[in-house]
């Protein structure tokens, strides 16, 4: 598939508490959605314990959308970014075997609306 962009047009963040029969290492799920998948859903992000990233790797699904892996002490940032910029896009890079989310460039000092 190589390298595809596909524009985030709403998100659901899904936190999770402490549990003896979840998942421990995991602390929230980033649903991203969008125009470029017949689902809607066009990446997730799961939010994770530090020392949990070492054993995950991001890749695609079974249905070709991207999955990607962040510390949960970037959630913060993440957030952010959804909720103040715009346009927003999720990309999947093959060869890194990586999901990347960015902005478009923006002129320097712009003032949000």
């Amino acid at each position: 598939m190589g390298y595809f962009v596909n524009t985030v047009e709403s998100y659901r963040i899904r936190y999770f508490g402490a549990s003896s029969m979840g998942p421990a290492d995991l602390k929230a799920w980033l649903y991203l959605y969008g125009p470029g998948h017949k689902t809607g859903l066009v990446g997730t992000i799961g939010f994770y314990a530090p020392e949990a990233l070492a054993s995950k790797q991001d890749h695609l699904d079974g249905l070709g959308r991207p999955r990607g892996h962040m510390d949960i002490n970037e959630i913060t940032g993440v957030m952010d970014m959804l909720r103040h910029e715009r346009p927003i896009h999720v990309h999947w890079s093959e060869q890194w075997q990586q999901l990347l989310l960015d902005t478009e460039t923006e002129p320097v000092g712009e003032q949000e609306p």
